[in-house]
């Protein structure tokens, strides 16, 4: 599979901002290609995991092995940036931090699940520029870049028939003993609902249209800002809660949505808020 170039700038005025932005994408791209190929390979080899946090979040050694190939890329060609990994912490010094997750799905991985992929976002003084997703079993790239969403290069094409498909972890495994609230329920009522166990993956396929929501909880910044930058580059919403800070140091909550389903994504949010709020 080929890499996308760059596209161009729209006009002089943001020139600089948009080269800069479709420059790291392109090198974040390349770097997740890269190290797809050896997860891909690790994934077939029966990788065995262990408990990180709690019993429900898994690690295995290809997870630390792929960020550290993941961030020498990165730094090699952007040494004035900084990294922010799920396995390694934070390397490096500069005004643009990638947020890199090398599995997102870990447990997936590791139960020989095919549901898993590697995510990055490029992000410059907190705001989200652009991101990459790629999913090395279906070697399929998710790239966002000024603006524009790419899935192999190309340009996507929704799929809209049905009712509304939500792609959701929630409730999730090590919280909400009680269940989803009232107001919860009723936000998810008419939607037909996936749970695939990445929120990268789930992310990048609301931006391609092929699920119309996502949303979960017991996430980090790495988790999402790849994914966001794909959501919102597709012309979708993406709401984090309980705020729209990107966390590292405490989990928090998202909802996305595609075109024509913010009202919905709205409710949904709104009940989630007060949940996520005091986890």
């Amino acid at each position: 599979m080929s890499v996308a170039p760059p596209a161009r700038s729209a006009g002089p005025d943001r020139r600089r901002h948009r080269v800069h932005a479709g420059s790291y994408v392109a090198t974040g791209e390349r770097a997740l290609l890269r190290v797809g190929a050896f997860v891909r390979e690790r994934f077939h080899a029966s990788p065995v995991s262990r408990p990180k946090s709690s019993e429900h979040d898994r690690v295995t050694e290809a997870d630390g092995l792929a960020e550290d190939m993941i961030r020498r890329e990165l730094l090699t060609a952007h040494p004035a940036s900084v990294v922010v990994g799920e396995e390694r912490g934070t390397h490096g010094t500069g005004r643009v931090r990638w947020y890199v997750d090398p599995i997102d799905g870990t447990y997936n991985f590791a139960r020989g699940i095919p549901l898993f992929c590697l995510s990055l976002g490029v992000v410059l003084d907190g705001t989200v520029l652009g991101g990459c997703v790629y999913d090395p079993i279906r070697d399929e790239m998710f790239t966002a870049s000024e603006g524009v969403l790419r899935v192999n290069g190309a340009t996507a094409t929704r799929r809209g028939q049905g009712p509304p498909m939500l792609l959701t972890d929630l409730p999730p495994c090590r919280s909400w003993a009680a269940g989803p609230t009232d107001a919860v329920t009723a936000a998810l009522d008419g939607c037909d609902i996936r749970r695939i166990g990445s929120s990268a993956l789930a992310l990048a396929w609301v931006a391609a249209g092929r699920a119309d929501l996502a949303a979960n909880a017991n996430v980090y910044a790495w988790d999402v800002a790849g994914g966001q930058a794909l959501v919102t580059a597709a012309g979708g919403g993406y709401t984090g809660l309980p705020d729209e800070r990107l966390r590292t140091d405490r989990q928090g909550g998202f909802v996305a949505w595609g075109p024509g389903h913010g009202e919905r994504a709205q409710r949904l949010a709104d009940a989630l808020r007060p949940t996520l709020a005091t986890a």
